[in-house]
């Protein structure tokens, strides 16, 4: 029953489509048109084999994809051999801006270094007990009370401009022992402190950056 069905059907469908193709219609000169070639049409050339057919030009749509794909390369290159400007691959100014003030050094050559203090219960104290000595003079006895420019504490910034390498011995708590002065400058504080000059001992700090050593202009008098 069913296959019987099914070739009604398929006859139907046979019908149909024979009706809908008697009903096509051909307009007018369409095969004249087709057979005559158009004036405004370029033959391609031959592809030199014999019978060989000749190349259709490629539609408008691939040369644009091809061209945009192009530009896109092209945009991908640049990007990646380009010089950044955002300020995390810039050397110097930041961003192309000149520096404050704040951030250039006090004089030539100076190097900024960062009191230490050997003795570990001090470190978190500003109190008179763990306050360090910058000396006056480095060629004048450490403890002399006449010897005091002012007084720094463990992890303060100090500004050096030149170190001598023949001043007073002078050993920390540990037995560490230099000769080493350096000619600091410290910077008014916020908290009311107020800015002096002086010699920080070498045994006071832990510097690894090089000074220049003073010209006999900037020693004082032994």
């Amino acid at each position: 029953m069913r296959a019987e069905r099914r070739e009604e059907t398929a006859a139907a469908l046979r019908e149909q489509l024979r009706d809908a193709e008697a009903a096509i219609e051909v307009p007018d000169g369409l095969w004249e048109r087709v057979r005559t070639p158009r004036e405004d049409v370029t033959p391609a050339a031959s592809t030199g084999r014999a019978g060989g057919r000749a190349r259709r030009p490629l539609p408008m749509t691939v040369i644009a994809v091809a061209a945009a794909a192009v530009v896109l390369v092209l945009c991908g290159t640049w990007w990646l051999v380009a010089p950044s400007t955002g300020s995390g691959s810039v050397q110097g100014p930041s961003g192309g801006k000149p520096s404050s003030g704040a951030d250039a050094p006090a004089r030539p050559g100076a190097v900024t270094l960062r009191v230490h203090n050997v003795e570990k219960a001090c470190r978190e104290l500003r109190t008179l007990e763990c306050a360090l000595r910058v000396a006056k003079n480095p060629y004048e006895p450490y403890g002399d009370p006449g010897n005091s420019a002012g007084r720094v504490w463990h992890g303060d910034e100090l500004t050096a401009t030149c170190v001598v390498t023949d001043g007073r011995l002078l050993t920390d708590e540990e037995g560490l022992s230099s000769t080493r002065w350096y000619r600091v400058e410290k910077a008014a504080g916020g908290g009311g402190g107020k800015r002096f000059e002086g010699w920080l001992p070498g045994v006071r700090t832990r510097n690894s950056t090089e000074v220049r050593l003073c010209s006999d202009a900037e020693k004082p008098g032994k």
